[in-house]
């Protein structure tokens, strides 16, 4: 059974929701958005979810998600690698806030990631993989949305971002680091 580590809110009772992406009042909100992983924020990932392991996405839940959210997104980069994309999942229901390791709920639209070409697209998680020697850092950023995400499976991951960013209506990020020898 997944047992999160660590809760990060991002996004609180201070903010107004003119500050955030796709906001449309000035009326104050309260958002206690909080994203939960197997590693405390700022630990080490477990090689399970990298290319030197099994590859598999990790397990991930969250609370707090907004009465006025119709969906989340999760966007996973690596943040000394110009922002280079993992995974991105959109269409995640926010009232089953979770999705087991390893799987991708039924209507989810999961992105391109970084690792793809035009010769191999490349759909879906795919783990850390920083070059030999190094240590990176991944920084996992959950979405609460306040409208649906129209996009197919597939679509660019600059896109799914662009339409996530647009409708956010609150956020909440962990960072998990991972090198290798």
């Amino acid at each position: 059974m997944f047992t999160p580590t660590t809760t990060t809110t991002i996004v609180d009772d201070a903010v107004q929701p003119s500050e955030l992406p796709g906001a449309t009042t000035t009326d104050a909100v309260a958002i206690a958005f909080s994203l939960q992983l197997p590693w405390a924020d700022g630990g080490t990932i477990d090689t399970r979810f990298t290319c030197n392991g099994a590859n598999v996405s990790p397990a991930i839940s969250w609370i707090g998600a907004s009465q006025n959210a119709v969906e989340v997104a999760l966007v996973v980069t690596d943040t000394d690698a110009d922002n280079f994309v993992h995974w991105v999942i959109a269409g995640l229901d926010p009232k089953n806030p979770s999705v087991s390791e390893g799987s991708v709920p039924v209507g989810a639209i999961e992105g391109a990631n970084g690792f793809s070409t035009a010769a191999a697209p490349s759909v879906g998680w795919k783990g850390p993989c920083p070059p030999a020697g190094t240590t990176h850092h991944y920084r996992f950023s959950l979405y609460a949305l306040e409208q649906q995400i129209e996009l197919p499976t597939g679509s660019s991951a600059e896109d799914l971002v662009l339409a996530i960013d647009s409708s956010a209506i609150g956020a909440a990020q962990v960072t998990g680091v991972y090198g290798t020898p």
